[in-house]
């Protein structure tokens, strides 16, 4: 995995390492709520990707439920809190620090991705939903939220 400049914000790195810097975690320490109601798709062993995981509450819960998880993010700072959480949980995932859009996606590797707000192409989708749902992931996610969840599988 590679770093780019490829993201639609000017400086997408500085701008989430700032906000991953701050005492705590932004969105929590607890999974996304859509990705805990979609996570029986995949088996213990299984080995799943977190795309743009921040500070990892996605790849250490999912690596909790017994599956070989590869997480990467752009802000070095998430990607640092992430490392700890998973230490704390005494599980393993392999983080990395880049950005997506320069990830390259081996054929064949993963059994799924995890990604919240991202899209992937080359994939057979098995869900897409547009909701609305009262959140509180923390103090950077909370109250009511219109999102639009997916779950794909690789073809």
């Amino acid at each position: 995995m590679t770093a780019s400049n490829l993201t639609p914000f000017p400086d997408a790195a500085s701008t989430w390492n700032r906000r991953f810097q701050a005492p705590g975690f932004l969105f929590g320490t607890e999974p996304n709520v859509w990705l805990r109601a979609q996570a029986h798709r995949w088996k213990p062993g299984q080995r799943v990707l977190c795309a743009a995981d921040g500070e990892g509450r996605n790849s250490v819960w999912l690596a909790c439920q017994g599956l070989q998880v590869d997480a990467f993010d752009i802000a070095e700072a998430g990607v640092a809190k992430a490392r700890g959480l998973a230490a704390d949980a005494g599980v393993t995932v392999d983080f990395a620090v880049c950005d997506g859009d320069a990830v390259v996606w081996p054929e064949a590797v993963y059994d799924g991705v995890a990604a919240v707000f991202v899209q992937f192409a080359d994939s057979d989708i098995l869900e897409l939903r547009e909701y609305e749902v009262d959140q509180s992931e923390g103090p950077g996610q909370s109250g009511r939220s219109a999102l639009i969840g997916m779950v794909a599988q690789r073809r």
